[in-house]
């Protein structure tokens, strides 16, 4: 078993040809663990298991488009962002670092 962890330093967004992709979107995140793809795909289709690609630092990881907009604004508002992944049962995890309750957004 082996987890991989830690802060997500940058990413992209790829919106894919709804004609030929089927309506899927995907993120890139880029870390000290390696890559990871989100793939979005429509909320009428089960989700395919998270996997490690072999011999890779790679992970593709699959959410639903209903989603989408949620990872989005993670990772445009929040610092420090993180992935972690359990290759045990395939789990991963996107989630920010500690905050005080109550803290408010900066504003320019």
């Amino acid at each position: 078993m082996a987890i991989y962890f830690g802060q997500i330093d940058t990413y992209f967004i790829n919106m894919l040809s709804p004609k030929t992709y089927a309506g899927k979107r995907l993120m890139n995140l880029n870390g000290s663990f390696g890559k990871v793809i989100l793939w979005f795909i429509p909320d009428s289709i089960d989700l395919p298991d998270n996997q490690k690609r072999s011999g890779q630092n790679v992970f593709d990881v699959y959410y639903h488009l209903s989603d989408w907009a949620a990872v989005t604004d993670l990772l445009r508002n929040e610092k420090p962002v993180y992935f972690n992944f359990n290759d045990a049962n395939n789990s991963s995890q996107i989630y920010t670092g500690s905050e005080p309750v109550g803290e408010e957004e900066k504003t320019a």
